[in-house]
C-alpha cells in the first residue's frame, strides 16, 4: 500500500494505493475513514484500489467553507489526473453512492464500469444533523430507553460506525457532507449514464431502504440489482467476502 498527499484545487487529500491490476476507485460514505475499505481491498488485490479520505474528512483538509457535490466530483477527476488514472471502474457506497453518480455523470469518459452500493438517487443519507448532534453529545435532549436502543435508529449506525473505527469523530466533517446533498439528485439525468452498473443492497438496510435500489435499476439503462440477504447499511464490511466477490464478478463480465 502506498499513500500520497496530494493537493488538488488548494486542498491537501490523503490518498491511498493498493494492489495491483486494473484500476477501481472506492468511494466512502458519509464520514467514513480511509481504512474502512481495508477488508474489502485484502479481498482486491487483483485491481489496484484507489481511495482517499474527502476533503474534511481523516488526514485530508477540511475547507473553509461546505462543497458541494460537483465540486467533490472535479476533485476527484482531477486527483485520477495528478495520478496518471485516465480511465477507472468506480464503487461507491452512501454518501459516496452519490459522489459516484455525480462524478460519472460529468466524466463519462473516465468511468469503464460503476458500482452503487446502499445508496440512492438522492439525497444519499437522510439524516438529520440533530441526530449527529445528539450523538456527539453537543445537545441535552430526553430519550426513552427504548429510543436509545432501537436497532432502526440513526444512532445505533453511528455507534456501530465509530465503535468499528470506520467513521470520524469530528461532526463537522458531518454537517460538511451533509450540505454537498442539499438540493442534489441525479434522479432526472440517470438515463444519460451508459455505463454498465450493478447496484447493491443489504435486505435490511433501514437507513437506504431497498426501494432505493429499485429505481436506480430501473432508471439507469445497463443496470442489475443484487440483494445481499440479511444484511444492514454496513455490509461492506460486515459481508466483505460477498461484496467483493458480487464487484469481481460484475467487473468480469464481458
Amino acid at each position: 500500500m502506498t499513500t500520497h498527499k496530494l493537493i488538488v484545487d488548494d486542498l491537501a487529500l490523503h490518498v491511498s494505493i493498493r494492489g495491483q491490476g486494473s484500476p477501481l476507485l472506492l468511494l466512502n460514505g458519509l464520514g467514513g475513514l480511509i481504512h474502512t475499505f481495508d477488508p474489502l481491498r485484502a479481498e482486491l488485490m487483483d485491481y489496484t484500489t484507489i481511495t482517499l479520505d474527502v476533503p474534511g474528512v481523516g488526514k485530508s483538509q477540511m475547507p473553509r467553507w461546505p462543497m458541494r457535490l460537483p465540486r467533490h466530483a472535479d476533485l476527484i477527476a482531477d486527483m485520477l489526473t495528478q495520478l496518471g488514472i485516465d480511465e477507472v471502474d468506480v464503487f461507491g457506497v452512501s454518501w459516496g453512492g452519490a459522489l459516484a453518480q455525480e462524478f460519472t455523470l460529468r466524466y463519462p469518459n473516465m468511468v469503464r464500469r460503476l458500482i452503487l452500493a446502499a445508496t440512492s438517487a438522492g439525497p444519499a443519507m437522510l439524516v438529520k444533523p440533530t441526530d449527529i448532534l445528539d450523538f456527539f453529545g453537543k445537545r441535552k435532549r430526553v430519550r426513552s430507553r427504548r429510543q436509545e436502543s432501537t436497532d432502526h435508529s440513526i444512532q445505533t449506525l453511528l455507534r456501530f460506525g465509530v465503535a468499528n473505527g470506520m467513521l470520524t469523530v469530528n461532526p463537522r466533517t458531518y454537517y460538511h457532507q451533509l450540505t454537498a446533498l442539499v438540493g442534489w439528485t441525479s434522479l432526472l439525468r440517470l438515463f444519460r449514464l451508459r455505463q454498465r452498473t450493478l447496484i447493491l443492497n443489504g435486505e435490511r438496510d433501514t437507513l437506504v431502504r431497498l426501494y432505493n435500489a429499485h429505481i436506480l435499476r430501473r432508471t439507469i439503462r445497463h443496470a442489475e440489482l443484487h440483494i445481499l440477504p440479511g444484511e444492514g447499511h454496513f455490509f461492506v464490511v460486515t459481508s466483505v467476502t460477498q461484496t467483493a466477490e458480487a464487484i469481481r464478478a460484475f467487473l468480469c463480465q464481458p
